[in-house]
């Protein structure tokens, strides 16, 4: 949901929807990808990071470092997107409202610095 939203375009993904479907997402859908599900993943994980349980198999319990192994393996999956984020606000000009407008508008070719290559060509 936080790539199709963010990355693709909100409008874009319900125009492909619309093409596909023969109708468009409800305004109900587009806050969803947009904001309410970032939101309850970002709090689920969160909620998990600040109170993790503890691992244990049978009567064996795991190793500490073990534990942080998993987490990380874990996070590396995800903490791309965050980054990125950040990433774009922080070196996005603009006041804090702006930059927050540009980073959730779709990128076009020209912002994309890979030379030559197009990244979104569709």
């Amino acid at each position: 949901a936080i790539a199709v939203s963010w990355f693709y375009g909100i409008t874009q993904f319900c125009n492909d929807v619309k093409e596909m479907m023969g109708f468009s997402p409800g305004w109900y859908w587009r806050v969803c990808w947009v904001a309410i599900s970032p939101m309850f993943l970002l709090f689920i994980i969160c909620s998990f990071m600040s109170s993790p349980p503890e691992l244990r198999l049978f009567e064996y319990d795991y190793p500490y470092w073990t534990t942080i192994l998993g987490y990380s393996i874990g996070t590396s999956s995800f903490i791309c997107i965050p980054a990125y984020m950040i990433f774009r606000l922080l070196s996005t000009p603009g006041s804090l409202k702006e930059r927050i407008l540009k980073s959730i508008t779709p990128e076009t070719d020209t912002e994309i610095p890979f030379g030559g290559i197009r990244m979104n060509a569709v």
